[in-house]
């Protein structure tokens, strides 16, 4: 049995292969036939019965595949399980949902790593050693040989198809006009709670607000000129000819924005194009080979929210604003919506990036008045909470902590009364890396949200 992760995998969404020990184990105070378990930070409730042992960890909002639901009978529907007198708790999405338990929210899913080995030598008749697993603790992965065991949720719309099959033909499109090396999408911002080891008491950190909007990157890098039949055969015949230059354009998450780079462009979910209109008003400052990632938050043109009822401070005001008469700076200025900037960095011809640090970002962008994240904190990771010891224990006391001081309260950044979504913690060493924690109320309100069917402009780029 080979685990591995395949090339589209959402890293956050990928199910491990953990050891619970005995004093992972604490009772629930609500409930006679549950009880908790701490696996790695995450709190989740299983049933009373369960043992120390090898297991799968599976985080909420991933789907876990049908055959593995129905071969170990988890589906709440009994006929849709093998043995139709189990019954189970998934519904047919195979979601795995952070719901309240008996008062208590459940961050994942887990099950004995038997099931999985059961599971394979049913269905590829091949035997596996189970004591090979006790070796493969920490593994993360979501294929199993060539079965795709877990992924990530994301609700179907009308579009999704079709928006699938103008990605594929946009690929080769697109890479035939950008620069080999310059252009390069977000990456998937790990969990905290799955890499806690990586931050060091020394190491100096930023602690920020996750605000809860859409990514964009406003970009400014070389992308190919679109040469005449003459410039051609000038360089057929080996004349030196301006082959390249630098082109401001934007992107969101998964979709570069720019009709000329990305001809197979559709209209996607949302009416309203938000990432060029906030290049619109960021483009200016945008210098040859600089990459500027942001949030962007609050209000469409028409109305809708960005994020539903999270608006951080921006308002939407048809009877004082004719917004369909408003240039992008001035939408900008009337707090229609924000541009929150996270990171920036710079790319040279050669291709090679430069990330900046936080403190240039800032002076960056208070230089401009563009916005950047909410800084809670600046400093060693140890002298955050300086009474915790960092001999013994020190990750999962900072961890604990953590959650203790900046999550599970109301947005201190929106009018509206939402859950905060969580901390972005970042690593200020020679090598920079983030991390985000995410408040349980935030989860359960995603999870509220996708049992209602609300796709939101992020998710909507996914798909």
């Amino acid at each position: 049995m080979k685990l591995t992760i395949s090339k589209e995998a959402n890293i956050n969404y990928l199910a491990k292969i953990v050891s619970i020990k005995k004093g992972d184990f604490s009772s629930h105070p609500n409930a006679n036939k549950l009880k908790l378990v701490n696996v790695q930070g995450n709190i989740i409730s299983t049933s009373i019965d369960a043992q120390p042992g090898t297991y799968i960890y599976f985080p909420t909002e991933s789907v876990i595949a049908s055959e593995f639901l129905k071969f170990n009978n988890l589906y709440r529907n009994t006929n849709a399980n093998s043995n139709p007198e189990q019954r189970g708790f998934f519904e047919e999405s195979g979601r795995v949902k952070c719901i309240k338990l008996r008062g208590l929210a459940s961050e994942g899913f887990i099950i004995p790593i038997q099931s999985l080995i059961d599971f394979y030598q049913n269905t590829y008749s091949k035997n596996v050693d189970s004591e090979v697993f006790q070796k493969l603790v920490g593994t993360q992965f979501d294929m199993v040989d060539n079965f795709k065991l877990v992924w990530k949720y994301i609700i179907k719309t009308n579009s999704s198809k079709s928006n699938a099959d103008s990605k594929l033909k946009s690929k080769s499109i697109i890479s035939e006009k950008l620069v080999d090396d310059q252009f390069r999408y977000h990456i998937d911002t790990p969990k905290l709670v799955d890499n806690l080891t990586e931050v060091n008491p020394d190491d100096i950190i930023q602690i920020s607000w996750k605000e809860h909007g859409t990514s964009a990157i406003f970009c400014n890098l070389l992308t190919k000129r679109k040469l005449s039949w003459i410039e051609r055969f000038l360089v057929a015949v080996g004349v030196n000819i301006k082959t390249e230059e630098y082109t401001k354009f934007c992107s969101s998450r998964k979709v570069i924005k720019d009709p000329i780079i990305n001809p197979n462009l559709s209209e996607g979910y949302y009416d309203y194009d938000i990432w060029t209109l906030a290049l619109e008003t960021i483009k200016d400052y945008l210098d040859e080979g600089m990459s500027v990632y942001a949030e962007i938050v609050g209000y469409l043109p028409t109305g809708s929210m960005i994020q539903k009822d999270y608006d951080y401070g921006c308002v939407y005001d048809p009877k004082l604003y004719d917004y369909k008469t408003m240039s992008a700076k001035e939408m900008l200025e009337a707090k229609l919506f924000k541009i929150v900037v996270y990171r920036i960095t710079s790319t040279n011809v050669s291709g090679k990036v430069f990330e900046w640090s936080t403190q240039q970002i800032k002076n960056w962008c208070n230089k401009r008045q563009i916005g950047t994240v909410t800084e809670l904190y600046y400093g060693t990771a140890k002298k955050l909470f300086p009474r915790l010891t960092v001999k013994t224990h020190w990750h999962e006391n900072f961890l604990k902590h953590l959650r203790e001081q900046y999550l599970e309260n109301d947005s201190v950044l929106c009018l509206n009364k939402v859950p905060e979504e969580g901390i972005v913690l970042r690593r200020e060493v020679n090598n920079i890396s983030v991390f985000k924690l995410k408040a349980n109320a935030f989860l359960q309100k995603e999870t509220a949200s996708l049992d209602k069917g609300i796709v939101d402009i992020e998710s909507a780029q996914e798909i």
